[in-house]
């Protein structure tokens, strides 16, 4: 099923030519034209557009990669280093005597009134008598070292972990392929001609419609209307339309007391539709290639199976050239 929200911005690309993301001086990352135009009960931007990418309705060009945290999935992590011994992040970069005695420690340790001293011998010392490098000291544990380890710290629960263990994502920019926008026309143009089908039967009808059930808003493709005889109808443009979503949509048809109608832009329906059909309580329709729309349809084992052979049928069709070619 591909939702009103996701249909809008497949279509708003067609004017406006791509979506990038856009990340915030806190590292998190954001579609925010994507968002506007998506629903809420749509998923993620970001995963809805990777989907229409692996369908090749849309593609993806690589921009960047972040990291978010693995503790609570925040992202905008920030660098830092921390104690080998320990693992404390106060572990600070310091210049570092060592006496010939053999002992080791920060320079303000060695600091005496008239020079250096050494805090473990005693002994008073000429800045010859003393190696001084810059290395790091733990002030938790006083360990010292020269390599600290890397980690990277959540802003949101604190954790500290290896950079490893952070979740890698992925940023590409997308835009509307070929094959994606004669597949965009064929999701409109099926919704259009449900639309004068249901209006030629005195329905007022409105195209990606806002419903309200119960104070909460959702849209749907096509909202057939007729006051006189109150009755409803909303329509669902489907691909394959597969069982899990065709109960949902019946369910909140059911919820609003309207008549649920299904149009498959592919002519197959997963055979649990197919069984909803035979009754009642669903209408079930076929938008063929012609522009007509049909009672007759093909049942399918499995929806996504038959979804990604149409769009493959689909797109190699429309490669073929026309007579006089």
């Amino acid at each position: 099923m591909v939702s009103p929200g996701e249909l809008r911005i497949i279509d708003e690309l067609i004017p406006n030519g791509e979506y990038k993301p856009e990340i915030s001086a806190e590292g998190t990352v954001s579609y925010p034209n994507v968002t506007q135009l998506l629903d809420d009960v749509d998923d993620d931007p970001a995963d809805v557009l990777e989907h229409f990418a692996t369908r090749g309705v849309l593609a993806n060009e690589f921009v960047s990669k972040v990291y978010v945290c693995p503790e609570c999935t925040t992202e905008g992590l920030q660098y830092t280093t921390v104690c080998s011994a320990c693992g404390s992040a106060h572990a600070i970069e310091t210049t570092v005597l060592e006496h010939v005695c053999g002992y080791a420690g920060p320079e303000t340790e060695f600091d005496a009134a008239d020079g250096y001293r050494c805090p473990d011998c005693e002994m008073d010392l000429e800045s010859s008598d003393v190696d001084e490098t810059d290395r790091y000291v733990c002030e938790e544990c006083s360990e010292i070292f020269d390599i600290p380890d890397e980690r990277l710290w959540c802003r949101e629960c604190f954790s500290l972990f290896p950079p490893v263990d952070a979740i890698e994502r992925v940023l590409y920019r997308y835009r509307l392929t070929a094959d994606g926008e004669q597949w965009l026309d064929r999701q409109k143009d099926a919704r259009q001609t449900i639309a004068e089908v249901l209006a030629d039967r005195r329905f007022e009808t409105e195209i990606d419609a806002t419903v309200t059930d119960d104070g909460a808003s959702r849209s749907v493709h096509v909202l057939a209307e007729d006051d006189l005889l109150d009755e409803r109808r909303i329509v669902s443009i489907h691909e394959t339309p597969d069982e899990e979503r065709i109960d949902a949509f019946c369910a909140f048809a059911n919820s609003i007391d309207a008549h649920p109608v299904v149009v498959t832009t592919s002519g197959a329906v997963e055979e649990g539709v197919a069984a909803r059909a035979d009754g009642s309580e669903l209408t079930l329709l076929a938008y063929r290639e012609n522009g007509a729309i049909e009672t007759s349809y093909e049942t399918v084992e499995s929806a996504d199976t038959h979804r990604q052979g149409f769009f493959q049928r689909l797109t190699a069709a429309l490669e073929v050239p026309g007579k006089g070619q």
